[in-house]
């Protein structure tokens, strides 16, 4: 594995574990915990993709969508 690999897998760590606080905390800015899986679930899909591991890459792209969906249920709904 490469150094890049490794800041990849520890951002979209930090990423989901923030936005599972952020959310679970139940306060007015926890909506903008769907950002952070969002982004969280982009970078490791594009890792998981490029490592041809298609298992993880197949389920970190569909949460890009149930992402999305959140995002349009708290923001534009």
């Amino acid at each position: 594995m490469t150094k890049y690999t490794e800041y990849v897998k520890w951002f979209g760590t930090v990423m989901f574990i923030s936005a599972a606080i952020l959310l679970s905390s139940n306060i007015e800015v926890s909506r903008f915990g769907f950002f952070m899986f969002l982004f969280g679930h982009i970078a490791l899909s594009f890792l998981f993709y490029r490592m041809k591991d298609y298992a993880l890459f197949c389920q970190n792209f569909i949460f890009i969508f149930v992402d999305a969906f959140g995002i349009y249920r708290w923001f534009i709904a």
